[in-house]
């Protein structure tokens, strides 16, 4: 299935640079029925350039020290997004940012056969603030200031977990708030700024996973399984030559900005199994907590969660769950 998914990707290429190409013949022969100038022909010629470079940037392999290269980067003026956000015509305006120069282990980065099989090594390595009050209510717009070197980690996180979720439901599959996404909505509505990851549940199996992880490549996300469904941000994505850190060696586990995608299903009695979950009563969750969903908000965003997110919280994290923990002293180290 993965070769199928590679296969749609090559053609989805030679469809556009195709497209392309003949938008620019229809131009050179009007400009021929009308005078024939080496001008004329230049301006053909250019707007080819123009068009095909645009369509999807793929940087040359250099040769510096035989070990260096720069992925082939996604133009966000070129993808069709689920959403009117104003993020998103930001994220136009910006332009084609140039692409991350890759050397050395990370070299291996800008070869998209190797995201096939991999898993964390394929994302992006990313680094981030994680301190308040800098970065408090760390939003995905604040990603959009190319000209600063300091990122809030949780701006990433709230950038994948906007994507994942809106690609989630685009695709027929029912996402929900969990754990620590949902905690931050809870007590601050807001991303928690030493967070490390998102947490999305999901109702049953998920539906067309090749879809979602095709439709979640497309905009310049990895998506892969180890033990559940993750997402990171690819060497590919638009805002890859502002987030990449040259510095961070490739990622074996957990470290960098990242997705978790959590299964709950519903039982014979009636209620939710959550996975990952150690409540009370393991993971299972009384049906009258869970449906139907309530909603939450995070940074003026709505999302959907279970119908009683304090009971949900409490069961994950204790009575004081209010209290913010470092990581490695809260109940199953979710948050």
């Amino acid at each position: 299935m993965s070769t199928k998914l590679e296969d749609d990707d090559d053609q989805d290429d030679k469809a556009r640079h195709l497209k392309a190409q003949r938008i620019v013949a229809r131009v050179y022969r009007g400009l021929r029925a009308g005078a024939t100038t080496p001008v004329l022909v230049l301006v053909a010629i250019g707007l080819l350039v123009f068009v095909e470079t645009s369509i999807n940037y793929r940087a040359p392999v250099s040769t510096m020290g035989g070990n260096a290269c720069s992925p082939k980067v996604l133009d966000a003026s070129n993808i069709e997004y689920h959403s009117g956000h104003r993020y998103y015509a930001g994220l136009k305006d910006i332009g084609f940012l140039p692409p991350p120069q890759m050397t050395q282990q990370h070299a291996k980065l800008c070869s998209k056969k190797n995201r096939l099989q991999a898993k964390y090594e394929y994302c992006l390595p990313i680094s981030g603030r994680k301190d308040t009050p800098f970065c408090t209510a760390a939003d995905r717009m604040n990603l959009l200031n190319v000209d600063t070197k300091s990122i809030c980690y949780a701006s990433v996180l709230h950038m994948l977990m906007v994507e994942v979720y809106d690609e989630l439901q685009a695709t027929g599959n029912t996402p929900f708030l969990a754990f620590g996404s949902l905690l931050g909505a809870v007590r601050n509505q807001s991303m928690i700024p030493f967070t490390e990851d998102v947490d999305i549940g999901y109702v049953g199996d998920i539906f067309t996973s090749d879809k979602v992880k095709l439709a979640l490549r497309r905009k310049g996300y990895h998506m892969f399984y180890m033990n559940i469904w993750r997402v990171c941000v690819a060497p590919t994505h638009p805002l890859a030559g502002h987030l990449y850190d040259p510095d961070l060696p490739i990622s074996e586990s957990f470290a960098v900005p990242y997705v978790d995608m959590y299964k709950m299903t519903q039982t014979e009695s009636g209620d939710w199994d959550m996975q990952e979950l150690e409540g009370s009563n393991g993971g299972v969750l009384p049906y009258k907590k869970v449906w139907p969903f309530s909603h939450v908000n995070i940074n003026g965003m709505t999302f959907e969660t279970v119908r009683d997110p304090h009971f949900f919280l409490t069961e994950a994290y204790g009575v004081d769950y209010m209290t913010p923990k470092p990581r490695n002293e809260s109940s199953g180290s979710l948050e």
